[in-house]
């Protein structure tokens, strides 16, 4: 994925034909489908929770599934670009994962929301005024915001994933893209190796992350890593990408985005495999893209899609055996 980017729109492919394939449609134009086509040996229960046609992005469940934070108005940037900052994103909330009733939370120039397990405080990303990122803690209660570190851990700080007080996050250091944990007080920082957009596993002390191109999970206290999805220089030379892994709540399966091509174009589908690697599996298909997984209670999960020409929030049930 383009590291410079709030959120990726790319594409999808058609899964094998002997999959069973279920479709939602609804109104709207463009050059994607008006459907979300999926496996439905493999998904279940999908619904569309939004439809204000607002362009969304990074998205974050509770742990109980209750609860949505998202961006609204997400932007392309780079930090060092100071010529794109007439622009910004918000963080959004609904109190209601079911029911489409957002609540303005944080204003300008702000991203990457991520829960903690209570359901009530999160933390984010800030983009500031010299074009560095920092995290950030705040409350849905609205209250007030915290710099977790007073400067940059490294250069453009980013996605950040929380369990028990520890963040999981990316920043570069020394050029590389680094994986990072820290406190959220901002003491005991340390740089675990190369990688990008870390996701704690719900009750184990490991995440699943990006690198190469393709799913890793790294045991949080070895730090030994294990490649769960390799994507070949091939693919990758064809334009085949693997990222935004993440458990899904009851921990026995992974949920990530990978490119496959669908006509002459790229799109990004919606795949899931058990924790260990085996058994990867389709489970979006169409000429649409999805983004922004997120694992919810239980088996459910929660994404975005541009299926009818319009960013909506979607949720679903992977029934993976």
């Amino acid at each position: 994925m383009t590291k410079n980017k709030f959120f990726v729109m790319a594409a999808l492919a058609l899964v094998p034909a002997v999959m069973l394939i279920g479709c939602l449609s609804f109104g709207g134009s463009g050059e994607v489908e008006t459907t979300i086509s999926f496996d439905a040996g493999s998904m279940r229960n999908v619904v569309r929770i939004s439809d204000d046609g607002v362009e969304k992005g990074w998205l974050s469940v509770s742990r109980d599934g209750q609860k949505l934070l998202y961006c609204e108005q997400p932007v392309e940037f780079d930090p060092a670009d100071k010529s794109k900052r007439s622009e910004s994103s918000r963080i959004m909330y609904l109190r209601n994962a079911s029911v489409f009733a957002k609540t303005p939370l944080v204003e300008s120039y702000t991203y990457g929301p991520a829960f903690y397990e209570n359901g009530t405080n999160f933390v984010y990303v800030v983009l500031n005024q010299n074009g560095t990122t920092q995290l950030v803690k705040s409350s849905v209660a609205g209250g007030g915001r915290t710099f977790i570190t007073r400067n940059p851990i490294g250069q453009w700080d980013d996605s950040p994933s929380v369990r028990e007080g520890i963040i999981a996050c990316d920043t570069y250091i020394d050029g590389k893209r680094q994986i990072v944990t820290l406190r959220d007080n901002g003491t005991e920082i340390t740089i675990l190796g190369p990688g990008a957009k870390p996701s704690w596993h719900p009750t184990e002390n490991k995440v699943v992350f990006v690198r190469d191109s393709s799913i890793w999970e790294m045991d949080i206290e070895t730090t030994q890593q294990t490649q769960l999805h390799a994507v070949s220089e091939k693919e990758q030379a064809d334009g085949i990408w693997a990222g935004k892994p993440a458990y899904t709540g009851d921990g026995k399966h992974v949920v990530f985005l990978k490119t496959v091509k669908v006509g002459s174009r790229l799109r990004w589908h919606l795949f899931a495999m058990d924790m260990d690697g085996n058994n990867v599996t389709e489970l979006t298909a169409g000429n649409t893209d999805i983004w922004s997984p997120a694992a919810g209670a239980g088996n459910q999960i929660f994404f975005i899609s541009n299926a009818g020409g319009k960013t909506e929030i979607w949720s679903a049930l992977v029934t993976l055996e």
